[in-house]
């Protein structure tokens, strides 16, 4: 009876390892938790940058459009980083203390500690172990000023380059820099945006702050968005919106209203009960719950439709491979549609359902593409090479009949560098100078960035060549290693460590069953 014990023990751990190795690996689904800390400059100079204190409703309609349940925290430097809003999870409560201490913000400071500042935001091993994805947003108007030493600030702008910057590298976190005015120093915005794969652009004028601000929201978080007419000022809300969120900009209207599915007129003043309604001196963001399903009108003479976010019963997932890549570089969007419980939608759910990406620079259409999507793995729209440097805009859109739901993306491609002429045959990699990217009211302010040490790979140099553009050295660059190659590794190896552990297991039973054979009876 033992023996017999013996022998079905063996069968079922040999059941167990064959279904453990031959079992397909499941897609992993992705995350679409966020972890975002802004970083507001209050340094005495942003008296002159922005005069009118536009940094206030600017990040009062950021803080209303970070998703409920994410993590968010802000802070204010200048001599030193103080918090504005505690870290913690972002719900009704967090987003009213936010509002209220926004307007708190003043431009006393003398200095501008930015390495200090990303010091006091930074993220440990535990926020990383939360599987959240890590971003930061920070404004500055400045450069690294610590001290009226010079030599003193280099030495702080270097450990911001290197050491400080390193640990957000090492997190995995995105850093998106927005420097206002060009009077920033735009070289070390354009390093850690860059190093991070995080977004970078420059506001001429406070004016421009909110709609950058917004754009690196839509890099940080996956905000779905309903099409706005911008003609009729109008949207369609369906059924299975749980909630949504309006943005204004009201342009000198302090009555805006609206018509809701049912054309009942409300506005701040006759808000129904399940609106909210914020109000600062420049947008209004109005939450709805539930709204009724139908055609939403902004009634003024004056206002804007910005925006319209909504939440509902589809979670859309998403992954953009790159935000930063070279001239002829390749980057692409992986796609996941859920339910409300976060579980994948199966193949018979996702019949009907299509992925769309238009990419657009300056309002200009460079890329426009479509395909349905593939059950229980990431549908993946690989994006086409670029010649051309630039910020690139791109509206991913999921569409199923009239159903539509979009994310806006930003993509920077950035110059192909240009190597000095070297008389040895051994490739040298040189500093990497590129011009960097103005408005056209400042086309002439072009400056000259340092941003890697690095060589041009052959396909570059060929590119470079259709460009008229000189390359005398290049290196054969190594292959990126892709998320596909990376998750294939990772199930190579489990595979191999449950096999290697299964022939381990194997090998104890037979030594026992062997023994018992021989055992006296």
């Amino acid at each position: 009876m033992f023996k017999f014990h013996i022998i079905r023990s063996i069968s079922a751990a040999l059941f167990i390892i064959v279904m453990a190795v031959s079992q397909p690996a499941l897609s992993q689904t992705l995350s679409n938790q966020m972890d975002i800390r802004v970083l507001i400059d209050v340094s005495g100079s942003m008296k002159n940058t922005d005069p009118n204190d536009l940094r206030i409703p600017a990040l009062q309609v950021l803080t209303q459009l970070i998703p409920t349940g994410s993590k968010a925290g802000i802070w204010q430097f200048a001599d030193s980083p103080t918090v504005i809003v505690p870290h913690g999870v972002v719900n009704t409560q967090w987003q009213q203390q936010a509002a209220v201490a926004a307007q708190q913000i003043s431009s006393t400071g003398q200095f501008t500690d930015i390495g200090a500042a990303l010091k006091a935001a930074s993220f440990n091993a535990q926020d990383q172990a939360q599987g959240r994805q890590l971003h930061v947003i920070l404004l500055t108007d400045g450069m690294v000023d610590v001290s009226k030493d010079v030599a003193e600030n280099k030495r702080a702008r270097r450990a911001l380059l290197e050491t400080i910057l390193q640990q957000y590298i090492d997190m995995g976190a995105r850093v998106h820099t927005v420097g206002l005015s060009h009077k920033a120093d735009v070289s070390t915005l354009v390093a850690m945006a860059q190093r991070t794969d995080g977004l970078f652009e420059v506001a001429v004028d406070a004016d421009q702050l909110l709609d950058i601000f917004l754009r690196a929201l839509d890099n940080t978080v996956i905000t779905q968005q309903v099409p706005v007419q911008q003609l009729e000022q109008s949207f369609q809300v369906q059924l299975g919106v749980e909630y949504m969120t309006i943005v204004v900009e009201k342009n000198g209207d302090e009555q805006v209203e609206f018509k809701d599915g049912k054309q009942r007129i409300f506005g701040r003043q006759q808000t129904l009960a399940n609106q909210q309604w914020q109000s600062s001196s420049t947008h209004d963001v109005i939450r709805v719950q539930n709204p009724t399903p139908g055609t939403w009108t902004l009634i003024s003479d004056t206002a804007t439709l910005k925006r319209v976010n909504v939440v509902g019963q589809l979670q859309i997932l998403l992954e953009q491979s790159h935000q930063n890549i070279k001239v002829g570089q390749r980057s692409y969007i992986d796609v996941q549609l859920a339910n409300e419980q976060s579980d994948l939608l199966s193949a018979e759910q996702l019949q009907g359902f299509n992925l769309k990406v238009v990419m657009d620079q300056g309002g200009k259409e460079v890329f426009n593409q479509q395909q349905a999507f593939v059950a229980d793995t990431k549908t993946r729209m690989n994006l086409p090479a670029l010649d051309q440097p630039g910020m690139y805009n791109l509206t991913i859109s999921v569409v199923n009949g009239q159903l539509i739901r979009t994310i806006n993306r930003s993509l920077r491609v950035h110059p192909i560098v240009a190597i000095q002429q070297n008389t040895t045959s051994v490739p040298v990699a040189e500093e990497v100078i590129v011009v960097s990217e103005t408005s056209s009211n400042t086309a002439s302010q072009t400056e000259e960035l340092v941003v890697s040490n690095e060589t041009a790979s052959l396909e570059l140099q060929a590119l470079m060549e259709e460009q008229a553009t000189v390359v005398v050295a290049a290196e054969i660059a190594e292959p990126e290693t892709t998320t596909s190659q990376v998750e294939t590794t990772q199930s190579n190896y489990w595979r191999w460590l449950i096999g290697g552990g299964a022939g381990l297991v194997l090998l104890l039973l037979l030594v026992m069953l062997r023994r018992t054979y021989k055992s006296p009876k």
